[in-house]
């Protein structure tokens, strides 16, 4: 089931990953390697898609923080700003992930909703299993309407 959610702000430490589409299987999981063996003592990983340029897809892997949290060595954070987001729960296997993102998608232009390049997937853990994820789509601010 696809709904409509509001997210607060999430503050997210973790590896900073920049690449062409066709590197990311190799650079994201490697990123995720490292940052599980870096020890954080975190417990809510995701990964979030900030954005694309250029062909250039720019993606952190990390976990969820408070604002004031340190930031370890070779990590950096984000802070992404509340926003209103497409969510749908995936149980299955990594490599279908994308085909919910798909999904999520198809349902906002059928919607006639606008969707970003910003997606959020939580639900890794160590080790990378299969298992449940939640996927969310960004999407744009409404533009205000005169009564």
């Amino acid at each position: 089931m696809i709904e409509t959610i509001d997210l607060p702000e999430l503050v997210v430490i973790g590896i900073l990953v920049e690449a062409p589409w066709q590197e990311l299987p190799v650079k994201v999981p490697a990123a995720w390697q490292a940052l599980f063996a870096a020890g954080t003592g975190a417990g809510a990983f995701l990964e979030a898609s900030l954005s694309v340029e250029n062909g250039v897809y720019r993606e952190i892997v990390g976990y969820l923080a408070a604002r004031k949290s340190e930031v370890p060595e070779g990590m950096t954070r984000v802070v992404i700003e509340p926003r209103r987001y497409l969510r749908l729960v995936h149980d299955g296997p990594l490599t279908a992930i994308a085909d919910g993102y798909g999904r999520l998608l198809r349902h906002a232009r059928a919607a006639g909703l606008a969707a970003t390049d910003m997606k959020l997937d939580f639900g890794y853990l160590p080790g990378l299993p299969d298992g449940r994820h939640e996927l969310h789509v960004a999407l744009a601010p409404e533009p205000l309407r005169l009564a």
